[in-house]
């Protein structure tokens, strides 16, 4: 009767355990949603992107090399609550384009809306909560090291 009972609860554990896993994306099959950010610019004039998904996997690419790479992600609570800040900054309602010489970018796509916003020039300051958010999404690459 024991085993039965300990077979039936490790069973339905792993049934239970099973069924969060997150979706694993490859670069030819990402989702709609998703959170681009990075910069270009310079002499050479190349732009590096990285595009952050919801479930925590992180992609990079740049306009030499435009294959898309996976790079080491996030925990998918960590995603989210960015994908949620963008939310709430708005992003999809802003308008803001003013790129320097080398410039800054992040692009929200969410529910087949997309919108970028671009910074760099001086003479036109982004706002310090885009720019805080934008520090928030670097921050995952030096976790990567």
């Amino acid at each position: 009767m024991k085993i039965c009972c300990v077979t039936t609860i490790l069973l339905c554990a792993t049934l239970l355990g099973s069924q969060c896993k997150h979706p694993k994306y490859t670069a030819e099959t990402l989702p709609e949603d998703r959170l681009l950010f990075g910069n270009g610019g310079g002499f050479a004039g190349i732009e590096t992107t990285y595009t952050l998904l919801e479930n925590g996997q992180l992609f990079k690419t740049d306009s030499k090399a435009p294959a898309l790479l996976e790079v080491a992600g996030t925990k998918k609570k960590a995603a989210n609550d960015l994908f949620e800040t963008a939310e709430s900054l708005g992003l999809l309602k802003l308008e803001f384009s003013h790129p320097g010489n080398i410039y800054q970018f992040i692009e929200f796509q969410d529910d087949g809306q997309k919108k970028r916003i671009v910074w760099g020039d001086t003479e036109h300051p982004v706002d310090p909560k885009i720019k805080d958010f934008y520090g928030q999404l670097t921050q995952l690459l030096s976790e990567q090291k």
